[in-house]
């Protein structure tokens, strides 16, 4: 390829980033019905024609967006596991830990991914979004399931309670202030962990 081809696709490329973060922070800050294509259009400097040539509607910036995020985060969680030890309760602590970095963190992408985000959507694109996540959701069942739980206590809902409990910490989290993700994770993790085995 010439370099001048070379150049121009590497702008493209470039550029289509730029409109998918822009789209992620907007649909994030301010919703995605209440976000249009001139809003992320306008935050990228390009015309609102221009970014058709990227993607063609604002339903695909959304599964691509929402796409992106949870590749992060399952990279990051997978990151983690590798890292960790065999102990279940060890494993199960730094998988949260990751986990809330990523939504805690600086990524665009972040706030498209908490479990929220789907239900303000139904047909096809909300089966999308939770088929898209389904692979994630997947690390915690196997983590789950590894657990010494008492038998009276469901994996499902276990699982359900904690992600919930780590999901809900954007909304009171103040970034720079005396607790960190790793800690608030930490200590979500033994809240359960005390409740459930206390010798662990």
């Amino acid at each position: 390829m010439a370099p001048k081809a070379k150049a121009a696709l590497s702008d493209r490329s470039n550029r289509r980033d730029d409109v998918l973060e822009a789209a992620a922070a907007l649909f994030a800050s301010k919703g995605y019905a209440a976000t249009s294509i001139r809003d992320i259009a306008q935050q990228v400097g390009i015309l609102s024609g221009s970014l058709y040539y990227h993607f063609a509607s604002k339903e695909e910036l959304l599964l691509e967006a929402h796409a992106r995020g949870v590749a992060q985060v399952t990279e990051a969680v997978e990151g983690a596991l590798a890292a960790a030890g065999t102990p279940p309760w060890e494993r199960m602590a730094a998988a949260c830990c990751a986990h809330l970095e990523v939504l805690l963190g600086p990524s665009p992408f972040s706030q498209v991914i908490t479990p929220q985000f789907p239900s303000h959507f139904d047909g096809d694109v909300r089966a999308t979004l939770l088929q898209q996540r389904e692979g994630y959701e997947d690390i915690f069942r196997t983590l789950v399931s590894a657990l010494p739980l008492p038998a009276t206590v469901s994996p499902r809902l276990f699982r359900l309670s904690l992600l919930g409990a780590l999901n809900w910490t954007p909304t009171w989290y103040q970034p720079g202030g005396s607790e960190s993700p790793a800690s608030i994770a930490g200590g979500i993790v033994d809240a359960f962990r005390l409740q459930l085995d206390p010798g662990a």
